[in-house]
């Protein structure tokens, strides 16, 4: 599939209120220095700051939602070679090749420097801080000294999926979008845009809570099949077939199914977070394996559940720990529960 990185994605899907919120400001004259973008992963938080680096470096002229990537500022933003843009970002693992967890305090005091240098190219000086979640307090602190005096003509733009792990003077001092899961309609035509086939696409969208990112590391990693085992494999609770358990964790669980693994964990924990939600409003739950652990089991369990699960695959995660146990562990838990 064809996905371009967000500084050379000419397109936005949905939040187009935020777009209109933002170019008023700027037609107005009266654009805030610092925007904190929120939301879910996978909705577009970066390419909407993107976006938002092309159409004030380009004057106001390359609009929102649907770039001229000839214009001269978007060519330069697209090379990476902008003299007037600084990305700060979580630097990749030089052993995975994934990125790594924090945004190191020294990259984050570059951004100040940075944005007291006259803009080469007579404009706005534009610094991109993707994932500011990633940030440590120190890193934070060193942020917020700039969103607290900014220099004239700077525009900061951060993205979040958090925005409450961020110091509050930092939140406070922000202009705040919080943005909304993509509909059907947005989701499919992202999906549609970067070349995926239309066969699975009803039911991967229903699956991805209006991430488009999560629905495309979903179709990359084929892992919706896999998910559909795993339904069938626990339909029959408490009966488990632990042989072909055992296949299927092989098939998640090996050092190089990383994001496959990933998707697998948050389906599942999705799965029982709903079913956690449905319990407490006291709505029906759909036939599945949800179902029959809510049957004769009080919501604390199931909340239980859920919490251990996620808790474990979370751990295995950050600690490198063996992904197959880890899988075989929650399917065991769900199998407990159920007895």
């Amino acid at each position: 599939m064809n996905i371009p990185p967000p500084w050379q994605n000419p397109y936005l899907a949905g939040h187009d209120e935020a777009a209109r919120q933002f170019e008023a400001a700027y037609a107005a004259g009266r654009l805030p220095h610092a925007w904190l973008i929120a939301g879910i992963e996978g909705i577009g938080k970066a390419t909407l700051a993107w976006h938002f680096a092309h159409y004030v470096m380009s004057g106001g002229a390359n609009p929102i939602g649907k770039l001229n990537m000839q214009h001269p500022a978007a060519r330069l933003i697209a090379a990476e070679a902008h003299p007037d843009l600084f990305v700060l970002q979580r630097p990749l693992d030089e052993r995975t090749g994934a990125p790594k967890d924090g945004i190191p305090v020294e990259d984050a005091r570059k951004i100040a420097p940075f944005l007291h240098m006259t803009a080469s190219h007579g404009a706005w000086r534009v610094a991109i801080v993707d994932e500011a979640h990633a940030l440590n307090r120190f890193g934070q602190n060193a942020i917020l000294k700039v969103i607290e005096e900014p220099p004239e003509k700077c525009l900061i733009l951060l993205t979040v999926t958090t925005p409450g792990v961020l110091l509050p003077t930092i939140r406070s001092r922000c202009r705040v979008l919080p943005l909304q899961p993509l509909d059907d309609a947005a989701m499919r035509a992202v999906l549609m845009r970067c070349g995926a086939e239309t066969g699975d696409l009803g039911r991967v969208i229903a699956l991805s809570s209006g991430s488009a990112g999560f629905a495309l590391t979903m179709l990359q990693t084929e892992s919706l099949p896999l998910y559909e085992e795993m339904l069938v494999l626990l339909q029959n609770l408490p009966e488990l077939d632990m042989a072909s358990a055992h296949r299927l964790a092989d098939r998640v669980g090996r050092k190089t199914d990383r994001e496959r693994f990933a998707v697998l964990a948050h389906l599942l924990t999705e799965a029982l977070r709903k079913a956690v939600r449905a319990q407490a409003a006291g709505e029906p739950l759909a036939d599945g394996f949800t179902a029959r652990l809510a049957q004769g089991n009080r919501l604390d369990r199931t909340l239980q559940l859920w919490e251990k699960i996620g808790q474990t695959f979370a751990t295995t995660e950050a600690a490198s720990l063996d992904r197959k146990l880890a899988f075989l562990n929650a399917l065991s838990e769900i199998r407990r529960m159920a007895a």
